[in-house]
């Protein structure tokens, strides 16, 4: 008896890849404790996501939060106290319902990053 065809039946498999891949993803964030500072800025905690071969055109800037989850970050410049600090700035992290096959080479990039930062760390 030969297996039927199934409508979907790649995108579950693809799906359920995704989902292993975000576990693993989440146990290395739990490994990184402090997690990593975005571009030196000490208010802001996520590591940049720039897969390859090319990153979704429609998409700024994506991050790897500590808890794992991918999302688009913005950060805006808005006028501080004045005296104190002119300029503050208010970071928004919008969490990213991606395709099934944009998810996997986010989360592939994001176990690459993640690993190499724990090798950095000795890990």
């Amino acid at each position: 008896m030969t297996a039927q065809y199934r409508p979907g039946g790649a995108d579950d498999a693809l799906w359920q890849a995704a989902a292993g891949l975000e576990s693993i993803v989440s146990e290395l964030c739990r490994q990184l404790q402090p997690f990593p500072s975005f571009l030196g800025m000490t208010t802001i905690q996520a590591i940049e996501l720039d897969p390859t071969p090319v990153p979704l055109p429609d998409l700024g800037c994506v991050v790897l939060t500590p808890d794992g989850t991918i999302a688009e970050l913005d950060v805006t410049a808005i006028p501080g106290v004045v005296g104190v600090l002119e300029v503050d700035q208010v970071e928004e992290f919008r969490v990213l319902d991606l395709p099934v096959q944009a998810r996997l080479s986010y989360l592939t990039e994001a176990v690459r990053a993640l690993a190499a930062e724990i090798a950095i760390r000795g890990g």
